[in-house]
């Protein structure tokens, strides 16, 4: 798309065009409220007057544009009290809704003007403060409030009030629905993520943009962000957190409802269906789609297909500049017809923007929406018959319609008189070629009793007798099976057809996920509800017939015949296990690679084998061949990997041997099947120091250089002096260094006590302890200051008793173990430290001010700014599977430089929730202080640095407490000059989402 820039800064005047934002040709965009009285906009609604209202950390306030010159001149606050920021707003009448505080709250005798004086009405209590909970409220075109919900709002089968709720049993992120009156709860769909925002289309049907699983990216159960039509009684795939952790339903399984298209990684926010007429006919009834994370608004135009829709994503609106685009929310104004566009969320500039076509029509006017009806009536039930009956030439808009029929009739199936008719016209639409009236018409045949007879006894189930068992699979299990098993025993099967008995199998036995499995990487490769010795047989006897056929496709039909293998698991079927193994490959996808992996390490082999050799082949290329394919990794992939090779090491014969013998292995990354592979960890060190003899351009990793510990250091110290100077491997180098610490490191072990990372912080004091005392006064200030950092005397007890400790070697003195008792004699020894330890985390604020303003900014060189990206050890925590810090990717569309430059600067200052670490303390006295990755009460996995984790179990877990500091340190553009920390910039503005190639 050809693009016209817009002019945008932080301090341009409201109404001004403005840059740094691109948009197609013929629109432009004007600021309508700057960040003064719109600051970090969470949601933003706008009133049938067309009043703006926005919402954001303790706030909700109407912008008013007093001289009518299209920006605000100031702003309302019309709520006093709110302890949250809402997320949800909408204005109605002399009603607003907000959702925040709580839960659903309405408030009384708003008119646009006016503070609020009156106490809120609780309309639906449910968790309302997090990024995960409850979100957008809309009222729908059938009567009903509709409210969208994230996975942690705590929707329940409590929450339901409604005898006709399409779901009951709601799992996950849902679309709730509240009757004209409050009285009746309904769940309309579930089994979303996060989705912030939804909107209706011009007939009448609600749709949303679901957030993807990010720290999942790389695995075979990773979806990128998606855009969904939300049907009756849909489920869309997640199942956190009551069946999973992250685990998802892929879109082929045929009780899932896929995607009407992705749109890759990102953080979904605003929605909103353009029905007005000021844009160009192409906009008409399509979507606008915002991203946070990429600073962006995405298009989707919608065409009918079937009963639903397709459409394919293209970008609107990208931010190309520094003054920080993150879109909270997307808003239609009903009489201008302009995009407005909220800005904000997590501390981000906050202001609203407002996106209009510049040759649009002079009196535009909003398009007409499809009105429904929850009500019955006998009209209505004879109506719905008949529309389900299909037609010679049927439109998408007879297809709608017996969707919608179906749907109904399921909805007051105890009101609908039974018939031939009835039968005849549910059974003809179990086979219809669309997946959203089959799964529909499958429902109503269940709730309707519908007969569709026994599975005969030489002919295979019909597609009919199929789909109606998908649905009773976890009812009565008996039938739907046998139903299954007659389509899996029939070579002439449709993928389709083979795909949902495989299904039937899962729900026949409590569906995927055994208990012991949730938060691993077998959630989707066990079943809840063990399968009898008997079927088992079976089903293996099944799959060795299947072989012949397992490597022919479709892809989707190997992958869940692999996923039946795991399941199954055990010493059957070498056929299959070797028939998985092949579908590895040098030209295979390393995402379906992983899939394989898991299905043959659910398997045992007693006996060393060709297969022995191939599996270390594939266990030692797989994170190289990931790179080459420029996939993308997260924080989950290398705990999952390890969970598989964990696996494999204690289930195949002699993989050991062949892994730590095989002519590729020493490579950088091959530090991660070490431990969990049982490998023979001096066999291992030596293959990598020759591997790094034999490559100058070896790329170190903290991991392997740990490995230098166990060779005498008088073989190595010529290499430890190269490493240090390498950005991102000082932490591993004073690791080993401190196994044999001399005279020499004292300087190095000073800054390890800089360190935030306890066990570290302990090696450096205990390294110093054991070195003559010479520097006193720099050992001891770094010493002090290192104890400020871990001041819980019983949970920081280990690190604080080495630090006082090293005071004592140090100074000689024998003073009460306390900060205060040691700041006071650092003071009076030496009356110069107190500066240094008054400086805090060393942020001078109007320092960097003043040094800020003489950085000549324009020169920053991307290309340059890489090379002070590494020197400043930026990519060690926000790089790769194993990042502690959120993503750089588009950090400089939602960020200003500002922003940016203080987020750098002063790290402690806002926090994430997400990225605040935890500090355990086990109860042999051990503290871990990491970002917590799983939680469980049997134990937790906690991620310590860029590139370690640790797990422990929940019975050697004496306390545990959030820690209010970032595991980003201060200081890091301390070593940066001037023009580097331009070039810093320059780069991060280049780092964009990859394309995988």
């Amino acid at each position: 798309m050809t693009a016209v820039l817009l002019l945008l800064s932080a301090t341009t005047a409201p109404s001004a065009l403005v840059t740094d934002l691109k948009l197609p040709p013929g629109f432009s965009a004007k600021l309508f409220a700057d960040n003064p009285i719109a600051p970090d906009v969470y949601t933003m609604t706008i009133d049938d007057a067309g009043r703006v209202l926005i919402a954001g950390r303790g706030y909700v306030r109407v912008l008013v544009d007093d001289d009518n010159n299209g920006c605000a001149d100031r702003a309302v606050d019309l709520i006093d009290g709110l302890k949250d920021g809402p997320m949800g707003l909408f204005a109605e009448g002399d009603s607003l809704f907000v959702v925040g505080d709580g839960g659903l709250r309405r408030y009384r005798g708003y008119n646009g003007r006016d503070k609020l004086k009156g106490p809120p009405e609780t309309i639906l209590a449910l968790k309302a403060a997090g990024e995960h909970d409850a979100h957008a409220i809309r009222r729908g075109p059938d009567g009903w409030l509709y409210l969208l919900c994230g996975n942690m709002s705590g929707v329940r089968k409590s929450t339901i009030t409604g005898l006709h709720s399409p779901v009951r049993d709601p799992i996950a992120g849902t679309l709730v629905r509240l009757s004209p009156d409050f009285k009746t709860v309904e769940v309309v769909a579930d089994g979303f993520r996060n989705p912030y925002s939804f909107d209706f289309n011009r007939d009448g049907e609600p749709f949303t943009n679901d957030s993807d699983n990010e720290r999942c990216v790389g695995l075979t159960w990773y979806e990128p962000c998606r855009f969904y039509h939300v049907v009756l009684g849909g489920n869309y795939g997640w199942r956190s957190p009551q069946l999973s952790q992250t685990w998802r339903k892929p879109p082929h399984f045929p009780d899932v409802v896929a995607p009407i298209c992705t749109l890759g990684r990102g953080s979904p926010t605003g929605v909103a269906c353009y029905l007005h007429s000021q844009f160009p006919g192409k906009y008409h009834s399509g979507f606008f789609l915002a991203d946070w994370t990429f600073g962006r608004i995405h298009y989707v135009p919608l065409t009918a297909n079937h009963s639903t829709y397709t459409g394919r994503a293209e970008v609107f609106a990208e931010a190309s500049g520094t003054s920080g685009f993150a879109p909270t929310a997307l808003a239609v104004h009903p009489k201008t017809g302009e995009l407005f566009v909220s800005i904000g969320g997590r501390g981000t500039r906050g202001g609203v923007y407002r996106i209009a076509f510049d040759k649009g029509a002079a009196s535009p006017k909003p398009l007409p929406i499809t009105k429904r009806s929850l009500e019955f009536d006998k009209a209505s039930s004879e109506q719905w018959i008949k529309d389900t009956e299909r037609k010679p030439a049927h439109t998408a808009d007879d297809s709608r319609k017996r969707r919608h029929a179906l749907e109904m009739m399921v909805y007051y199936h105890e009101k609908i008189p039974r018939s031939e008719a009835l039968n005849n016209a549910v059974k003809s639409n179990l086979i219809s070629t669309d997946p959203l009236i089959r799964a529909a018409a499958a429902r109503a045949a269940v709730a309707l009793t519908v007969p569709v007879g026994e599975v005969p006894n030489t002919k295979p189930p019909t597609v009919e007798q199929l789909a109606v068992a998908l649905v009773v699979a976890a009812d009565e299990p008996a039938w739907a099976l046998k139903v299954a098993l007659r389509v899996l025993d029939n070579v002439n099967a449709t993928p389709n057809d083979l795909i949902a008995a495989l299904r039937i199998v899962h729900l026949a036995h409590g569906d995927l996920t055994a208990k012991g499995a949730v938060g691993t990487v077998w959630e989707g490769y066990t079943l809840r509800n063990q399968i009898p010795q008997a079927l088992a047989q079976q089903l293996h006897d099944i799959l060795a017939k299947r072989v012949r056929k397992f490597s022919e496709g479709p892809r989707t039909v190997d992958l869940e015949f692999a996923r039946l293998f795991a399941i199954l698991g055990g010493e059957f079927d070498p056929l299959a296990r070797r028939a998985t193994l092949d579908r590895i490959r040098k030209d295979s996808d390393p995402i379906d690679d992983f899939h394989y992996l898991i299905a043959a390490a659910r398997t045992s082999s007693k006996t060393a084998s060709q297969e022995t050799d191939e599996l270390a082949t594939a266990l030692l290329g797989l994170q190289q061949k990931v790179k080459s394919r420029g996939v993308t990794l997260d924080r989950h992939w290398p705990l999952r990997f390890d969970e598989i090779l964990t696996r494999f090491g204690g289930n195949w014969h002699k993989l050991n041997e062949a892994v730590v013998d095989h002519r590729e292995f020493g490579r950088p990354e091959h530090a991660a099947l070490v431990r969990p592979l049982r490998l023979h960890a001096d066999d291992a060190t030596r293959r990598f120091i020759l591997s790094a003899a034999a490559d100058k351009r070896y790329a170190w990793t903290p991991a392997v250089v740990e490995f230098l510990a166990r060779v005498p250091r008088a073989e190595v110290d010529r290499l430890l002096l190269d490493l240090w100077e390498r950005p991102g491997l000082e932490d591993a180098v004073l690791r080993v260094l401190a196994h044999d610490p001399r005279d020499t490191d004292r300087p190095k072990f000073v800054v390890g006590l800089k360190a935030f990372d306890p066990s570290l912080v302990r090696a450096s004091a205990n390294a110093l302890a054991k070195l003559a005392a010479t520097d006193t006064k720099e050992v001891c200030v770094a010493t002090v200051r290192a104890l400020r950092r871990f001041p819980d005397a019983k949970t920081d007890a280990t690190t604080r008793t080495a630090l006082f400790a090293l005071l004592q070697k140090f100074t000689g003195e024998n003073i009460e173990p306390t900060e205060k008792a040691w700041i006071a004699w650092l003071v009076k020894q030496h009356p110069d430290a107190a500066k240094a330890l008054d400086a805090g985390d060393g942020f001078d604020a109007a320092a960097w001010q003043k040094r800020a303003a003489n950085i000549e900014w324009a020169k920053g060189d991307a290309e340059r700014g890489r090379a002070a990206f590494a020197k400043a050890t930026c990519a060690a925590c926000h790089d790769g599977g194993r990042a502690v810090g959120p993503s750089l990717l588009g950090i400089t569309k939602r960020f200003g430089r500002d922003d940016l430059l203080a987020a750098i600067l002063q790290p402690n200052k806002d926090v994430p929730p997400r990225y605040r670490p935890v500090r355990v303390t086990t109860t042999d006295d051990t503290s871990y202080t990491g970002i917590v990755v799983y939680e469980a009460t049997d134990g937790l996995i906690l991620q310590t640095g860029a590139d370690t984790t640790v797990r422990i179990a929940g019975a050697d877990i004496a306390s545990k407490k959030s820690v209010e500091v970032s595991l980003m340190p201060a200081g890091l553009l301390d070593k940066l000059t001037d023009a580097e920390i331009a070039d810093l910039l320059a780069y991060l503005g280049t780092l964009a989402e990859p394309a995988t190639k």
